[in-house]
């Protein structure tokens, strides 16, 4: 047999054993190569979808609108604006949305509870402080859960007052 020739294979065949031959390299070379490919998918997989730049082109005007929201608190925690009286009725609707969508969320059970707690201390502020009610829950149901949070060993005292004061508004409500 002559050292050029192609046994009689058709080019398209003979550049398929071509590369199957040049890329083949041992046994445990494929299998290496398999298993790093198979680990680069998998990575990407579980990884997260890349930034949609336009929304990283609008961060700047989206900060500046809140800026002025910010500012009107800076230094406060969000314990101190629950519980102050003279909290504005606009950023504690922004605070009980804010619970409501943390509640939505896939969480545990304790970041779950959370939520709920600054959902219902957002509600109890507007009602204690500002006589309102920003929820379209019952007076009876506000004060089935006022009662029932309020009873809870997790929950900070200044909570627990905060709720009290709003389960007894709502008892006096529902009658």
């Amino acid at each position: 047999m002559r050292k050029d020739s192609t046994l009689g294979l058709s080019p398209a065949k003979l550049a398929r054993l071509l590369g199957i031959t040049l890329g083949s390299g041992s046994g445990e070379k494929r299998r290496n190569s398999a298993q790093t490919t198979s680990e680069l998918i998998q990575a990407h997989l579980a990884g997260t979808l890349p930034l949609d730049t336009t929304v990283i082109e609008e961060l700047p005007a989206i900060i500046g609108r809140l800026r002025d929201d910010l500012i009107a608190h800076g230094g406060k925690t969000l314990g101190d604006v629950l519980t102050d009286p003279k909290s504005d009725l606009d950023t504690i609707k922004k605070v009980r949305q804010h619970a409501k969508r943390m509640a939505y969320r896939k969480n545990s059970g304790a970041k779950h509870a959370v939520a709920i707690a600054i959902y219902f201390a957002a509600i109890a502020n507007a009602l204690v402080f500002h006589s309102t009610k920003i929820t379209t829950h019952s007076y009876r149901s506000l004060r089935v859960s006022f009662g029932d949070l309020a009873k809870r060993p997790w929950m900070p005292a200044e909570l627990v007052k905060l709720l009290a004061k709003a389960h007894k508004m709502c008892r006096k409500k529902a009658e």
